[in-house]
């Protein structure tokens, strides 16, 4: 019997695939028309100088936002990720890493796993979504870091320090955390006891793990933490359709996280114990953070099967989107802002700096700027 459900399983899998492909291409009987430039006005202002800025660090410490260029791993394009960096009101946009200047060689103990080997290679080096914690005159950045498609470099969340302010500010790699073995990451956070908080996206390798969770409802990973000496473990009760964002509550009591499968943003308590609460968004939601009110911001796609075209590499990308904010006490959430993707495509995060929102857009080569709530 199990060898009949897993054939029948594979057999609806592959009708699943075919039919969301087709539905996600039809617009490919046309030559797609180029976005054109980045606009200072309208409901959606953007700022150019991106390569698929997936999501969006604010380090008030150094004054500046911190973007995860991810450069789509998946689609081939040579070279690998890199950190962007921007001040809040400006468009000035520069490489803060790798930026030409020597980091250290070796990994320090007080950041990261012992068993790191050593520094990525900024080849194959592709980062996903990113946090920050201050720390003396600067802030540790931790970041989730990927292979290439052909198995070069590593999974690992990659700590870096970064020190300074503004464009003086200088960043460095100090040390990795590797994930255990066939585990993709996606988002992190940190909770205030030093826990390293990731969301276990799904298996590497394989993109049927996205169609058995959209699809056919399929539990492809969890939430899992991080310490010193006593190393990763899976947070209880948190098996999802594609874990995506994480957030820690400021006491570390709560652990927030998006199920980009079923369209819910979870409550659970640290240890996984009950309660668990859930906010529902709609769409497929993507990562969460912290707005300057105590609650939590969170980008969903609301594209449906058409987001998968953008994933096969038909770009623009000009999927839909929205943004909700969540009352972590009650859970309760209001839609902030929705857009029909034709000026900023798939928008993945959102950043609150200084009364504004900055949307990340995982497919698209630029950033969105629209007003924070009051």
């Amino acid at each position: 019997m199990e060898g009949l459900a897993a054939m029948i399983d594979r057999q609806v899998l592959t009708l699943v695939l075919l039919l969301s492909l087709a539905v996600s291409l039809l617009p490919a009987c046309t030559k797609p028309t180029p976005r054109g430039p980045c606009l200072d006005g309208g409901p959606v202002p953007t700022i150019c100088g991106f390569e698929n800025p997936e999501d969006i660090e604010w380090v008030p410490d150094a004054g500046l936002l911190v973007v995860s260029d991810l450069r789509m791993w998946n689609v081939k394009i040579p070279g690998g990720g890199f950190l962007s960096a921007l001040e809040p009101g400006s468009k000035e946009v520069w490489k803060i890493w790798p930026a030409g200047v020597p980091g250290d060689l070796a990994p320090e103990p007080a950041f990261g796993d012992p068993s790191c080997p050593g520094p990525p290679d900024p080849k194959a080096f592709f980062n996903h979504g990113l946090t920050s914690i201050p720390r003396g005159d600067g802030a540790i950045l931790y970041v989730v870091g990927h292979r290439s498609d052909r198995g070069e470099g590593r999974e690992a969340v990659e700590v870096f320090y970064l020190r300074g302010r503004g464009k003086e500010a200088k960043i460095s790699w100090k040390g990795c955390i590797p994930t255990e073995e066939a585990i993709q990451a996606n988002d992190v956070a940190v909770a205030p006891d030093g826990e390293v908080i990731v969301s276990n996206y799904q298996p590497t390798g394989s993109p049927w793990h996205t169609i058995r969770s959209v699809m056919l409802g399929r539990k492809t990973g969890d939430v899992m933490g991080w310490k010193a000496l006593r190393g990763w473990r899976h947070v209880p009760n948190t098996e999802a359709r594609q874990a995506n964002g994480v957030a820690v509550s400021a006491s570390g009591e709560w652990i927030f996280y998006a199920e980009t499968g079923s369209g819910l943003v979870h409550r659970i308590s640290s240890d996984g114990s009950p309660p668990h609460t859930t906010a529902k968004v709609g769409g497929n939601p993507d990562n969460l953070s912290w707005t300057s009110r105590g609650t939590l911001l969170v980008a969903t796609h609301t594209g449906g099967a058409r987001f998968m075209g953008c994933a096969n590499g038909r770009l623009p990308c000009r999927t839909s989107w929205a943004i909700h904010e969540i009352d972590p006490a009650t859970m309760s959430e209001k839609r902030v802002i929705a857009h029909d993707g034709t000026l900023l495509g798939a928008v993945s995060a959102a950043t609150e700096a200084r009364g504004k929102i900055y949307l990340g857009s995982v497919f698209d080569d630029r950033i969105g700027v629209v007003p924070a709530a009051p």
